[in-house]
């Protein structure tokens, strides 16, 4: 089965609440969106970063998280 690997990054608007700065960045290896997620750490509120099986279609299995830094919401 193969797995995707998204990045999603955080940022804090001006009363401290914690929203997604656009959409989350796909890459077809963990070693790419690994990097990809500790370069946006310094830029962000907060990173987060988890693969995904890729079932039929366009259906995925849930999230395994594997990175995280900062403020980010809870995937569970």
């Amino acid at each position: 089965m193969k797995q995707v690997y998204f990045v999603a990054v955080y940022d804090q608007g001006e009363a401290g609440e914690l929203f997604r700065s656009g959409e989350p960045q796909r890459f077809d290896a963990e070693e790419e969106a690994q990097t990809a997620a500790d370069d946006l750490a310094s830029k962000h509120a907060g990173v987060i970063a988890w693969s995904q099986d890729v079932k039929q279609g366009d259906e995925y299995g849930p999230p395994m998280v594997f990175y995280t830094a900062g403020e980010t919401v809870n995937m569970k």
